[in-house]
């Protein structure tokens, strides 16, 4: 465990300057918003706080393919080759320090977006119909969030496994990584259907959803399948650990 986690000091080292700039990006566009309050429209700044998460999932993207290439670019790679720990260790320990990331930078913005938005939540909130509260409002943004990071996870492990597979070739790395990335999308979801009616007997999971009609709002429940949701995990889990064994036992320097 000592050893694992000594890897994943080291990935935190590896992307502690590039968080810092992302988190004072977020900082600098959130103060930039809080000085158009009252010249912009409040409906406006409140969607454009939120823009900073949709750059999010592409940051994982680019740090899965980068987590390994700079270890080549560097001539590090042959180092963490020799070293007594399974190829599984060294990929979990930079998915760790990825996620460690992603989740952090998420809720920090979303913090950040409460804190300078107050005024405007409040009227919203105020002006919400009897039978509707906040903890209506609350549960589906719960499900949301995590959604949101468990997109960042399925993102960082298949541009990992992509850019593995383009270490095969001397040519065209790029345009085979996005081939490879393109493909695995596909494998997970369509492993996650063919396995689904294994997992049948499993409770499907509620989503909340608030419906409005006629100035009338009411909480809606949809229930959405858990089967194929377990598939495509067990297929994500496989690619995981397919790029570990790849990166210990078939890759060289």
């Amino acid at each position: 465990m000592r050893s694992w986690w000594s890897l994943y000091k080291k990935e935190i080292y590896n992307i502690w300057f590039f968080s810092l700039i992302v988190f004072l990006i977020v900082t600098g566009w959130q103060l930039f918003l809080v000085y158009k309050m009252g010249r912009w429209p409040a409906e406006l700044i409140f969607g454009l706080s939120f823009l900073p998460l949709s750059f999010f999932p592409l940051i994982m993207l680019w740090q899965g393919y980068q987590s390994f290439r700079y270890e080549w670019k560097d001539d590090t790679a042959y180092f963490l080759l020799t070293l007594p720990r399974s190829g599984w260790q060294i990929t979990l320990a930079k998915l760790t320090a990825g996620m460690t990331f992603y989740i952090l930078t998420t809720l920090y913005t979303l913090l950040i977006i409460y804190l300078s938005n107050q005024s405007i939540i409040n009227v919203f909130l105020a002006d919400l119909p009897m039978n509707i509260n906040t903890e209506l409002l609350l549960n589906p943004f719960y499900q949301m969030t995590v959604m949101y990071i468990i997109s960042g996870i399925v993102i960082y492990i298949l541009a990992q496994f992509s850019y593995l597979i383009s270490r095969f070739y001397n040519r065209f790395n790029g345009i085979i990584s996005i081939v490879i990335f393109i493909l695995s999308v596909y494998i997970v979801h369509r492993g996650g259907s063919l396995l689904g009616p294994i997992f049948k007997w499993i409770p499907d999971i509620p989503i909340h959803i608030m419906d409005g009609m006629a100035g009338v709002f009411q909480e809606r429940i949809v229930y959405v399948g858990t089967g194929p949701i377990i598939g495509s995990l067990i297929m994500l889990i496989v690619i995981f650990f397919a790029g570990s064994w790849i990166f210990e036992k078939h890759l060289e320097v």
